[in-house]
């Protein structure tokens, strides 16, 4: 295979971009792929078990990412943390339940562990909407799920701010709390967001 040189143009004249106009918007109807992180595609967002809380809510703003898988030093799956999570006061509070202090905090002390995450086949995408998307994460009460292919790998993410973003309009997907503790701690967050 010889080494290709692609031909250069000058862009003295050139001044506008190309319009949007010409891509589909998308809606609640349109096909779901269109809002899918695919991992075939695009490398996901790793973050490593041990890296701090501090140190992981740096990255998040830097990087403008608003969740990243969690793995250990194999690469093996374990979880998903938040950048709602990392700035949250459920920081505060699992730091008092361990007695420690705020910055000895890991991400994996922090993140939701891979055994309370659901997931969601990559073929059912073929025949879901948008709008299927949104009504299975207000039904989860999530505002991230994960797709997995047929052998059973992690093929990709779904995020309700990705979806907000391509949708132009907020998207509002309230917790759910499944235990008395679950819901004082949706109460407590809701009242500091107040």
């Amino acid at each position: 295979m010889t080494d290709k040189i692609l031909k250069t143009q000058a862009l003295g004249q050139v001044t506008q971009f190309c319009s949007t106009e010409s891509v589909e918007p998308l809606n609640l109807d349109s096909a779901a792929v269109k809002v899918v992180t695919d991992f075939t595609r695009r490398s996901p967002q790793l973050i490593d078990k041990d890296v701090s809380v501090d140190q992981a809510l740096f990255m998040m703003k830097k990087g403008h990412v608003k969740a990243k898988l969690v793995v250990d030093a194999d690469e093996q799956f374990l979880g998903i943390v938040s950048f709602a999570d990392l700035s949250s006061r459920k920081i505060l509070m699992i730091a008092n339940q361990r007695q420690q202090d705020r910055n000895e905090l890991t991400v994996e002390d922090v993140m939701v562990p891979r055994r309370e995450l659901q997931g969601i086949s990559y073929a059912q995408l073929k025949n879901a909407t948008i709008g299927d998307l949104v009504n299975t994460l207000r039904s989860l009460g999530e505002q991230h799920i994960l797709l997995v292919d047929e052998l059973g790998h992690l093929r990709g993410l779904i995020s309700s701010s990705d979806i907000a973003r391509a949708l132009h309009i907020p998207l509002d997907i309230s917790l759910k709390a499944n235990s008395f503790r679950d819901i004082f701690n949706v109460l407590h967050e809701h009242t500091e967001l107040v």
